[in-house]
């Protein structure tokens, strides 16, 4: 299974032609976490936006959604405080994503902001 970025859901929503390459060379099942959606939703201004929140409420309908539990928190703030240690802080949500993947068995992410997960042991970056 590969994990979706916040960023790939993005792009997903935009038409991007490189997201859209990257996950049709994929035979893997995909999945996003609910924390990506909170990001997500965080962006967008519903009353705006009401295509795009369709889009992503659509989308999680199809795709293997997990959701944030207490060994994700824990794992999270072990890897904060680890790359804080060696200088290689990320964002908290960015954090907390990774280590939802990672505490559910997925190792590998599909996002446009390679350097936020680069760091992250276990993690392999499918960037595009």
């Amino acid at each position: 299974m590969i994990g979706l970025d916040t960023t790939a859901m993005i792009d997903l929503f935009k038409g991007v032609d490189s997201i859209k390459q990257v996950l049709n060379k994929n035979k893997e099942a995909l999945c996003a976490t609910r924390v990506t959606y909170l990001e997500l939703m965080f962006g967008i201004d519903p009353a705006k936006h009401k295509d795009e929140e369709a889009f992503y409420d659509a989308f999680y309908s199809t795709v293997y959604a997990l959701e944030l539990d207490a060994e994700s928190c824990k794992k999270a703030g072990r890897l904060f405080q680890e790359l804080k240690q060696k200088g290689k802080t990320i964002g908290e949500f960015d954090c907390v994503i990774a280590s939802m993947f990672l505490s559910n068995g997925i190792k590998k992410v599909v996002t446009r902001n390679k350097k936020h997960f680069e760091h992250i042991p276990g993690l392999s970056v499918i960037g595009y």
